[in-house]
């Protein structure tokens, strides 16, 4: 009798064991799926998570509407700022660096003579990382002397350049007209071409705009009233 009370207390026993287990690893378990649950919001929070993006942060390769001024080091060391965003002339930010093959063939036709003219006389400045991340001993190898380059980690960021070469063209107002990523110069000229173009239908259809609003209102164009002093 007593062995038969042993028997089904040693049972019971492991009975409570495995009933114990099961629970701890089923807590175990939804503890896991919550935190898989949770993690992509978490990882929204900050900025983090591959494919989602914070709303107030540009997209990569995203389109700006107006340019970002840039402020780095040339390849002597001194403090060199580029206002791209102040209107006037057009400026072909050109984003290089000195160790992609592709970035190579646009190294060698900035230096060429007969190098490429800019839509409006536009100027090309080329924009690499900065001193923590380049050498200016190699770039210096590569750039041409009239030609500024600017080494600047934070107009990468800036301007969200998802990798080299990257070219992001501000027309004369300071508006970023156009970018993209290119594997040679023809390619670079068909976005210049494409910018330009659509800043032009801007500006007729704006100036369309103009004379329709005037046209409501009972002026045309060349109306005295439009040009009497207050």
């Amino acid at each position: 009798m007593t062995l038969l009370v042993t028997a089904e207390a040693v049972v019971l026993a492991l009975l409570v064991l495995l009933v114990a287990g099961l629970l701890r690893s089923h807590a175990e378990i939804l503890r896991r799926l919550e935190a898989i649950d949770a993690a992509p919001q978490r990882a929204a929070q900050s900025g983090d998570a591959p494919g989602i993006l914070d709303p107030d942060l540009p997209a990569p390769g995203g389109r700006a509407t107006v340019a970002h001024d840039i402020a780095g080091q040339t390849l002597a060391g001194g403090a060199l700022q580029i206002a791209p965003s102040t209107p006037g002339r057009p400026t072909l930010l050109a984003f290089l660096t000195s160790g992609c093959t592709v970035c190579g063939g646009f190294w060698k036709t900035f230096s060429s003579e007969r190098r490429p003219q800019l839509p409006d006389g536009g100027r090309l400045v080329v924009v690499t990382k900065g001193p923590e991340q380049e050498s200016p001993t190699r770039l210096g190898k590569l750039a041409a002397g009239d030609v500024p380059v600017l080494m600047s980690t934070a107009a990468w960021t800036d301007y969200a350049v998802p990798g080299a070469p990257y070219f992001v063209f501000v027309d004369g107002r300071g508006q970023v007209a156009g970018e993209g990523s290119a594997r040679e110069w023809s390619q670079v000229a068909s976005l210049l071409a494409d910018a330009v173009a659509d800043a032009d239908a801007g500006h007729r259809d704006r100036g369309r705009r103009v004379e329709e609003e005037l046209a409501a209102a009972g002026l045309r164009a060349g109306d005295p009233s439009l040009w009497s002093q207050p």
